[in-house]
């Protein structure tokens, strides 16, 4: 989606695909080099609670599917380890980092998510939130603690380095998780907020 400006919006990821609507408010995503390439819509109540209907409407079967889980996981670790390069970038593009250091936190994702072994349980969603110092990284931890026990997660993207994000729930979808597995949602402090209390955390 473009704005009147021409500056692309990168969308949500709710039910399993990109999500838009009309939103009246946006951040722009300021680049290493200070350009504005991207902007990301500042969610609110409507938007947390869309993506908590979608990821609870996963349960209780994701929670059951211990085995499933297992071999999703996996399948996404394979997938980020063979577009490593690419992530990296997004990485590095926003965030500042060093080559060398995005890569190294790609590496550390693909080792989290290869490291997890799932258990039954479940029916819950969690929040997790993404930092920008490690956008990836904070993610994929936050999602295999969700996954692993078998419940679904919505993300909270850090507006500084959300294209990796959106980029990793591509790829979710690349390896067949199931919709409401993983909602994407972008905002700041107030959206955070919004998100805990519709969590109930």
């Amino acid at each position: 989606m473009k704005l009147d400006d021409g500056i692309p919006a990168i969308p949500l990821w709710i039910d399993g695909h990109a999500w838009f609507s009309v939103f009246e408010d946006f951040i722009d995503i300021r680049e290493a080099n200070g350009a504005v390439n991207f902007r990301v819509p500042r969610c609110g109540a409507d938007e947390a609670s869309r993506a908590l209907a979608s990821a609870l409407d996963l349960q209780p079967t994701w929670g059951e599917e211990v085995e499933l889980r297992d071999q999703l996981v996996q399948a996404l670790a394979s997938l980020l380890d063979q577009f490593g390069g690419d992530f990296a970038k997004l990485i590095a593009r926003e965030t500042g980092k060093e080559p060398d250091a995005a890569r190294e936190e790609v590496a550390r994702a693909v080792a989290a998510l290869r490291e997890a072994s799932c258990a039954s349980g479940g029916g819950s969603v969690q929040a997790v939130i993404s930092d920008a110092a490690h956008p990836l990284l904070t993610a994929v931890e936050g999602l295999t603690r969700a996954w692993t026990v078998g419940d679904a997660a919505v993300v909270l993207s850090d507006a500084r380095a959300p294209s990796v994000l959106f980029a990793l729930c591509e790829l979710s979808a690349r390896a067949e998780f199931p919709a409401g597995a993983l909602c994407l949602i972008h905002g700041d402090a107030g959206t955070r907020a919004v998100l805990e209390s519709a969590l109930g955390s």
